[in-house]
């Protein structure tokens, strides 16, 4: 790692990329060298330096390590972002790796340092933001002193949409482009919606036990209700910027939807 980061601190150091980086490169492999040979160029235990002390090792604490690994960090989010963008746009096989390189402004070195593949970009674009997504999904609490399930439900349900819409272009992604990639996507997107569908199934079942959910089959309502969803949102958020009041209004009229049906149950009034 440490190999890795100060290669790529060097690099960064002498431009966005090009043959100017190409010396530091090498001087970076040295500094890199030193630094993983650290350890196994350690003295056997219960033995010291020259001068009595510790072994002597190289001396890193200047904060090049950390600076490299800073750099890195900001180097992948930048191609993550590209990338992000560009396959939102195009779509996946649309999109080339050249497309990101030039896009990031790097060389394809550069790109490899961070990513095996284009696919490894998207990936890890889907897992993090699926990751996110199921952050935000709790069960519903129906212990004493819990706030009430409906409340619940509707704050798991806004900070869902806060999410898809804080991030349109991976919205699209998951809507649109996933499903139906390869059939290790396609397992990938079939695992994320089970837990999601195991949460609403929960949800409806613990309403059931609480007389607020008439009988019925909690996974096909389930599966209704994701289904809603899915097509809500990519009405709402993947084809139009929606406002925060439009938003709201959308997670209201869906869970009514979803807790009450169309039926009036009130006429005349």
């Amino acid at each position: 790692m440490r190999a890795v980061a100060i290669k790529d601190l060097e690099g960064e150091g002498a431009g966005l990329d090009g043959a100017a980086g190409t010396g530091a490169d090498a001087r970076a492999e040295q500094l890199a060298s030193a630094a993983s040979a650290a350890p196994i160029a350690a003295q056997p235990s219960g033995t010291s330096g020259p001068h009595g002390g510790s072994p002597s090792a190289p001396d890193l604490s200047d904060g090049r390590v950390s600076r490299a690994q800073r750099l890195r960090h900001e180097r992948s989010t930048q191609i993550q972002g590209v990338a992000r963008t560009l396959f939102a746009q195009r779509g996946y096989h649309e999109t080339s790796i050249q497309d990101i390189l030039d896009g990031a402004g790097i060389a394809r070195g550069t790109f490899y340092l961070h990513f095996d593949s284009k696919r490894a970009i998207f990936d890890l674009l889907i897992d993090d933001f699926l990751v996110r997504i199921q952050s935000v999904l709790t069960p519903v609490d129906v212990r004493p002193g819990a706030p009430p399930p409906l409340l619940q439900l509707s704050e798991n349900l806004e900070r869902t949409i806060a999410v898809l819409h804080d991030r349109r272009d991976l919205t699209r992604i998951i809507l649109l482009l996933a499903e139906g990639l390869d059939d290790d996507c396609d397992a990938k997107m079939a695992e994320f919606y089970r837990r999601v569908l195991d949460l609403l199934e929960d949800a409806i079942e613990r309403g059931q036990k609480l007389n607020l959910i008439r009988p019925c089959n909690p996974r096909i309502v389930a599966q209704a209700a994701l289904g809603s969803l899915k097509e809500v949102m990519l009405q709402w958020i993947v084809r139009r910027d929606s406002t925060p009041d439009e938003l709201k209004q959308v997670c209201h009229e869906l869970l009514s939807y979803s807790l009450h049906g169309l039926l009036n149950l009130h006429p005349g009034s």
